[in-house]
Formats: C-alpha cells, sequence, structure tokens
C-alpha cells in the first residue's frame, strides 16, 4: 500500500487548471462510458455513502467499482473494485503508461485520479461504479459519466464556496447539475429545507429518502440515501458495518477517543448533536488553509466543550492567527496534550488531512 505521505503523482505532470479530462476521454473514445454509474454528490456524507452503495451493490453486481476521496492512508484507496483496492502495482503502472497523455492534456491532480479509475475499472470490465464526486458536481471531473443508473445527493450546505460560489443557491445548482437528462435523483432528508432551490436546479425526477435510527445521527441520513438507492436497483440491504476511517471513528471507549473528519459548518453542526450527551469531552480542533474556521468554531461552541486549537505537520494545515483567536487555548504541541490528557474523553475534528496525522499517533501509543 502506498502512503498519502508519498508522492505518487510526480509535480511535473500536475498541470494548470485547464479541466481537459473530457477532451481527453474523447479522444480515447470515452472509456468512462464502458460501465454504468452511480453518482455521489453533496458536502457532507459522500465517503459514508459510497461506501454503503458499495456494499450493496456487490450483493447484485459481479463486479462492481468504487471511486471515493481523499485518501485517508492510503493512496490506494481511492479506487476499489469488489473487496479489495487497487493495487501499488496496478496504480503505479496505470500513471507510468498514460504519463505522457496526462502531460500532453495538462490534467489537474483530481482529473488524473478520475482518469485512473476509469482505465482501471475498463480493465476490470465493472459493471457498475460508485463515483464520488470531489467538490462540486457540474465542474467537478466526476461529471463526465454520461452511463448514470441515478445521482444521490447528500447533506447540502456551504463549503469550498471559492470554486462553487457563495450563496447556497449556487452550491445547489453546481451539485445537482451533475445528474443527466432524465436520471432519477435520490436526495438525502436533512436537505428538504432547500427543496424549493432543488426544484429549480434541473427536471429531474427528486425523492427525498428516509432516514434510518443509527447511533451516529448523521450516519441515518446516509444510511436512508443508500438504503433507497438500492432498494430501486432491486437490492434489499441493511448491512452498514463497513464505514470509512475519520467518520466518527471511535478509537476508544474508555476513556472515548474519537476522530472526526469535520471541516465544516454543517458537519459541525451534525456533530455537535452528536456528541451533546457525552460528559467531560474535550475537542482538539485541527484545520485546513482556506476554510471558515471562526463559523465552524463557534457552532462547535454549541456544544459547551473546551475547544483547543493547534497547526500540524501537513501543506494544508492552517496558521492560526492568534489574535483572530485569542479566545481559545493554543497548543503548540498536540501530541503532548493527549498524551497527558489521556485519561479524558477526547474528540479530535476539523481536516481530513488531520485525522488521519492523529490516527496514525494513536496507533503508535
Amino acid at each position: 500500500m502506498i502512503s498519502v505521505e508519498e508522492n505518487l503523482i510526480p509535480s511535473d505532470i500536475i498541470f494548470k487548471k485547464n479541466y481537459n479530462l473530457t477532451k481527453m476521454l474523447k479522444e480515447l473514445g470515452n472509456p468512462q462510458n464502458n460501465f454504468y454509474v452511480i453518482n455521489v454528490v453533496g458536502t457532507n456524507g459522500k465517503g459514508s455513502t459510497s461506501q454503503f452503495i458499495f456494499s450493496g451493490l456487490k450483493e447484485k453486481f459481479k463486479n462492481v467499482g468504487l471511486f471515493s476521496s481523499p485518501a485517508f492512508l492510503f493512496h490506494n484507496e481511492r479506487i476499489s473494485f469488489n473487496s479489495e483496492m487497487i493495487s501499488d502495482e496496478e496504480l503505479k503502472k496505470i500513471i507510468s503508461d498514460n504519463e505522457s497523455l496526462i502531460k500532453k492534456y495538462e490534467l489537474t491532480f483530481f482529473e488524473i485520479w478520475t482518469f485512473i479509475a476509469i482505465i482501471f475499472f475498463n480493465e476490470r470490465k465493472v459493471d457498475v461504479a460508485v463515483i464520488e464526486a470531489g467538490i462540486g458536481g457540474a465542474k467537478d471531473s466526476t461529471n463526465v459519466f454520461e452511463r448514470q443508473l441515478a445521482v444521490c445527493v447528500t447533506s447540502l450546505g456551504l463549503d469550498h464556496q471559492e470554486i462553487l460560489g457563495e450563496t447556497i443557491e449556487q452550491i445547489i445548482e453546481q451539485k445537482v447539475s451533475i445528474a443527466k437528462k432524465d436520471v432519477k435523483i435520490f436526495i438525502s432528508s436533512d436537505n428538504k429545507k432547500y427543496k424549493n432551490i432543488i426544484a429549480k436546479v434541473n427536471n429531474n425526477e427528486k425523492v427525498y429518502t428516509k432516514r434510518i435510527s443509527d447511533s451516529v445521527y448523521f450516519q441515518s441520513f446516509n444510511k436512508g440515501l443508500a438504503k433507497q438507492v438500492l432498494e430501486y436497483l432491486g437490492i434489499p440491504f441493511s448491512d452498514f458495518s463497513i464505514v470509512p476511517l475519520g467518520r466518527y471513528t471511535i478509537l476508544r471507549n474508555n476513556p472515548l477517543f474519537i476522530l472526526d473528519g469535520c471541516h465544516n459548518d454543517n458537519g459541525a453542526l451534525k456533530l455537535s448533536r452528536q456528541i451533546k450527551d457525552i460528559e467531560d469531552l474535550i475537542i482538539l480542533f485541527g484545520s485546513s488553509e482556506g476554510k471558515k474556521h471562526m463559523k465552524i468554531l463557534d457552532t462547535l461552541k454549541k456544544s459547551k466543550r473546551k475547544i483547543y486549537l493547534t497547526e500540524f505537520d501537513h501543506i494544508k494545515s492552517w496558521k492560526i492567527d492568534r489574535n483572530k483567536f485569542s479566545n481559545f487555548e493554543i497548543l503548540d504541541n498536540w501530541k503532548e496534550f493527549l498524551e497527558k490528557n489521556k485519561e479524558k474523553n477526547i474528540l479530535v475534528c476539523g481536516s481530513l488531512y488531520f485525522a488521519p496525522i492523529v490516527y496514525n499517533w494513536f496507533n503508535e501509543q
């Protein structure tokens, strides 16, 4: 397995943001349309929902693919076939074999990964693949797939506004517009508050799914969404045991040590509700650059927990403005802090880049 710390894709083949994947695929005969797909878009819950649907599809179809992001521990996590991740050898070979083509079309980082998935799924002759969007929908590289069985819309909210637009209307239009003509759209029930906005995006049939009772509040919406999509495809399904790492992952029960990749206000709101009954819980928050940190923290503060801030060793780590966040305790050494507080209930959140670093540290202890 290839660690996410390793630069698998050489920096000299990641080019300008010209978004040329569609042109490149056309030259190759549109291999992305050799199999059916279920596109998954949304602000939060895409990874879990994609995994649930993927697990269900394996009950009916012989060859099933999954493309998801971001990778948590290993690059291989992004692409799976049936019950296995893509191997190191297959991953490196696809990149090596197509390096000149990637350079020719100056693909972006996420376009490269989408292309790798397409090539791999063709080599494995998948019947259907679950395709999780990176950012947005209409402008996302996963918008290249034409043979949609369905489109899933998970929990919606404000995030990546520098790309998707400042308003919820603009963001919803970007995400829902990934649906091709006449494809049924399944929408998580917590989006009913946006029903009037969603209705204006296109004329596709839209189905609001029902949440399923679950011990993890936000997963109740994701599971309900996945279950109804699978039933639409004739697959009765109730096994939701496999959840991606970093999505309210409990690493220790007594005392609690919880890891969650919550990195926007929508996620913080659901996370605050989830932790409301946990006594004596402290929060370690490490965020990424470009996020609306204060808004997320204001939402987390509603849980009435002590929140500690930290930077971390990653290119995406935020640089804390100590004047702006003077009301919070800022840590210089988060590892030392966690070690000193190992007898307390702890929640680590704020970034899907910070979460795997803490996960690796925890397992080394």
